[in-house]
């Protein structure tokens, strides 16, 4: 497909024959993670190619042209060079590893890995290979010198990790947790029977609300939007509780339920005292010692990062909910944040707190609604991130709003242009420093874009 406002490369090699592109079906694709990447050399741009199970290889530069395609193993999420002739392509579906020869343009081997793979870097001295796998919770590491050899497997204590990254000296490895989640849970109490778990608590009186279900979201005990007298009662429902800064664990009024969540009374939630539930986003890896640290309370699906080469620090992009707040108007249009983390590794690892940015500061989140000129400032889902060399500009791809925004040293956004228009749905960012031009995959067409940065525009 292409967009009529853009010139773009496609990534398939032919126009489907007539008769099969008649068919109807739902196509199911994986969600990319690194999808594209430039080789060292800056002369070959690869792009997976994700339906068609291939690794396309362009000639890098303004028109970029194709030089070979390349089936790998199925449903190619991501891909990087490991030198200027290999690159290793991660298939989530094949759950495996395609090691492809960029001189003979075909698969030199094929390592297996545990269940659904997602990224892969290179670290450490030797150098070994780092790759990610998102249902097993775990990250595998290789030899290339071995392809042969067991990897290590290191357990990874988080829900779905998925992009990796590696410091300036490539001594350590970091690996964002998707569905890290933000310290919120759930307190049971819309159960009809007794005997089901989780236990009623909400209606219990030494809830902050008196047992009063369902509990009010306002002020003095009151309910935004006021109760309706003429509806029949409520149902009785469950209460989302979220732990604060200071550890206490509060409902979107403020109210206090530690004592019935973690405290003397936690059975009455069905869970014993010093329960905790813990929010590690980013694990940290030492490449020789595969030693793992965590940062935490940085959002709750941490979709990609990227390392500042010239503060070492690590950029996580990705949303934030605002589960704990309850009712549909009050909801409305305002229900998570898009932002990004800045962790110095050293002060994660001793429980430093990092520096979280909203990436829409135009948006003031007290009005449902803003005008559209607004609306097309904002990034959506954000998906990919790159890091000029001297580390005063950052890239980053919103999947959901089809655009670039340009972020400083402090995550500041930067312009202009205020965004950068590329394809529909990009998700893989390629920096070519030496051309002036930032290379982006758009996975709902298929495409990659070419971005002149000195003009700011496509």
């Amino acid at each position: 497909m292409r967009s009529l406002l853009t010139v773009l490369v496609p990534l398939l090699a032919a126009p489907l024959p007539a008769a099969a592109a008649q068919g109807s079906f739902v196509n199911w694709e994986s969600p990319h993670v690194h999808p594209l990447d430039v080789t060292p050399d800056g002369r070959r741009i690869l792009a997976v190619n994700t339906a068609d199970a291939r690794l396309e290889v362009f000639r890098a530069g303004r028109t970029p042209r194709r030089l070979v395609s390349i089936p790998v193993g199925l449903d190619p999420v991501s891909v990087r060079a490991r030198d200027d002739g290999e690159a290793w392509v991660v298939n989530h579906v094949s759950d495996s590893v395609s090691v492809v020869d960029l001189g003979t343009g075909a698969v030199r081997a094929t390592l297996r890995t545990d269940d659904e793979p997602c990224d892969v870097v290179f670290a450490g001295s030797p150098e070994r290979a780092f790759v990610s796998c998102s249902q097993a919770n775990t990250l595998l590491v290789f030899d290339p010198a071995d392809l042969d050899a067991a990897p290590v497997r290191i357990p990874v204590l988080g829900e779905d990790p998925r992009a990796l990254a590696v410091s300036p000296d490539g001594q350590e490895v970091y690996l964002a947790v998707f569905e890290s989640g933000n310290g919120s849970t759930i307190l049971g109490g819309g159960l009809v029977l007794p005997a089901l778990y989780p236990p009623n608590v909400v209606n219990h009186p030494a809830g902050p609300h008196g047992g009063v279900n369902p509990p009010p979201n306002g002020p003095n005990d009151a309910f935004v939007p006021a109760l309706n007298p003429q509806n029949p009662p409520p149902l009785r429902v469950g209460l989302i509780v979220k732990k604060d800064a200071g550890g206490a664990w509060r409902d979107d009024t403020g109210a206090d339920w530690s004592d019935l969540v973690t405290g003397p009374q936690a059975a009455l939630s069905g869970r014993v005292q010093g329960w905790d539930l813990p929010d590690r986003d980013l694990a940290i890896v030492r490449a020789d010692t595969l030693a793992v640290t965590y940062a935490r309370r940085l959002m709750n699906a941490c979709m990609a990062l990227a390392v500042n080469p010239a503060s070492g620090h690590v950029t996580v992009v990705g949303t934030d909910g605002t589960n704990e707040v309850r009712y549909e108007p009050v909801l409305r249009g305002r229900f998570l944040r898009v932002l990004a983390a800045f962790v110095d590794p050293v002060a994660a690892s001793t429980a430093g707190t990092p520096g979280v940015v909203d990436l829409n500061p135009h948006l003031d989140y007290v009005h449902p609604g803003v005008p559209q000129f607004r609306r097309d400032l904002s990034l959506g889902d954000p998906r990919a991130i790159v890091w000029n060399s001297a580390g005063d500009r950052a890239w980053v791809a919103g999947m959901g709003s089809n655009n670039l925004v340009q972020l400083d040293a402090s995550g500041a956004r930067v312009g202009p242009p205020r965004t950068i228009e590329v394809g529909e749905g990009p998700t893989g960012l390629a920096l070519d420093e030496g051309r002036g031009l930032l290379y982006v995959l758009n996975k709902f067409e298929a495409s990659v874009s070419v971005v002149d940065l000195a003009a700011g525009r496509q």
